[in-house]
């Protein structure tokens, strides 16, 4: 009876562990480098406001352990796309929750980032590209209408550009594509969150923190005393 429900707690500890680590963000130190784009002007909600769109740049704290991180960095840098229009980027050393898209957007919105990223990633790093997907993804994050376009709704551009003319034409066909990747976002409450740019190829294994793993090395252990008593 004692050895049962030994198992029984084991077990149960086990599960907690594993789904508070699922359920926990990983914390990270990250400092605004620049940003490679163009100046755009945006109509928000009747307001229009001229700002940059492009690719950021940020530097990780050298402390940064890079290899829990669930995406390819390079080195302490990684490069992200702004997903919080009505926010400003600070500066200097900012602490960023790291959580997967459908934790910060709706359903709808995680899966057309995830889309647009898997068909057109490759396609930026030109001045013009890094505004067209900086764009396409602040349509599909501030829109909201049904209608992702650029040249109408409650975000659009003031005049159609060139960058703006391509981001319509990735959105346009995000009905068609199939999601390869999983996303993250770093999140902070007085500074943008950001779209980690480095896609995490579905079906890739996650490695089980070590404290799950502890604890399921526990209830194996529980389990084969149990056959020996047997």
């Amino acid at each position: 009876m004692k050895l049962r429900f030994c198992v029984t707690a084991a077990t149960l500890l086990a599960t907690s562990m594993i789904s508070q680590q699922a359920s926990a963000s990983l914390m990270l130190d990250a400092s605004y480098q620049g940003l490679s784009g163009q100046n755009v002007q945006v109509v928000n909600n009747g307001q229009s406001r001229t700002v940059q769109a492009g690719l950021m740049q940020f530097n990780l704290a050298s402390n940064t352990n890079t290899s829990v991180l669930p995406f390819d960095s390079n080195g302490l840098s990684i490069e992200a796309f702004c997903v919080e229009f009505t926010q400003d980027v600070k500066s200097g050393w900012q602490s960023y929750s790291l959580v997967e898209t459908a934790q910060v957007f709706s359903s709808a919105q995680s899966q057309a980032i995830e889309r647009l990223y898997t068909a057109y990633h490759d396609q930026v790093g030109t001045q013009s590209s890094n505004a067209a997907f900086q764009l396409a993804l602040w349509e599909v994050v501030h829109e909201t209408s049904t209608n992702w376009s650029l040249s109408d709704g409650d975000f659009k551009l003031s005049s159609m550009n060139g960058a703006g003319n391509l981001a319509n034409g990735w959105l346009s066909s995000l009905d068609s594509i199939e999601s390869q990747f999983n996303l993250y976002v770093l999140t902070n409450a007085d500074s943008q969150n950001q779209l980690v740019f480095s896609g995490v190829p579905l079906n890739t294994t996650t490695p089980v923190p070590v404290p799950a793993t502890l604890g399921l090395f526990g209830l194996g252990a529980l389990l084969l005393l149990r056959r020996r008593k047997n």
